[in-house]
């Protein structure tokens, strides 16, 4: 008897990669909710949602997005992060401004906040930024730009 394997294939048009990034971001935020298991059977976006009207008076939400990922997505961004990191193709100056570019993408920072954390202008990380935007979709042809 054959066993059917489900393959998943990424459509990898369906966002830009900094869409793809901040749906990857919101999925980890929703991992981090899970803890294993989903309470009561509710769906974790409801969940999430309903923390977040609790929390109104805590800050705006504009930031925040619907994780709409599943699961073998979430799985091949990730993939594609890691082969960015551990790339021999990759110079590291390169690397660095790819990083920043995730790390804003995935964390949701604004320019001031990686400025404090990185230690670095505005100007600077904007540009590493941009830069590692067009570096990584240069990388791999199956990324789009906005």
């Amino acid at each position: 008897m054959n066993a059917a394997i489900k393959t998943h294939v990424m459509d990898w048009a369906k966002y830009t990669i900094e869409e793809w990034l901040k749906q990857y971001g919101a999925y980890i935020q929703i991992c981090r909710m899970e803890s294993g298991n989903m309470p009561d059977n509710l769906g974790i976006n409801q969940i999430y949602w309903l923390i977040c009207e609790n929390n109104k008076d805590y800050g705006s939400r504009k930031n925040q997005i619907m994780c709409s990922i599943s699961d073998d997505e979430a799985e091949e961004i990730r993939k594609l992060i890691i082969d960015i990191q551990f790339s021999d193709r990759i110079c590291q100056s390169a690397k660095v401004a790819v990083r920043l570019f995730i790390e804003k993408n995935v964390r949701g920072l604004s320019l001031s906040q990686m400025e404090r954390e990185f230690k670095l202008s505005k100007s600077s990380i904007n540009n590493m930024v941009y830069c590692g935007k067009y570096y990584l979709c240069g990388h791999d042809k199956r990324l789009k730009i906005s």
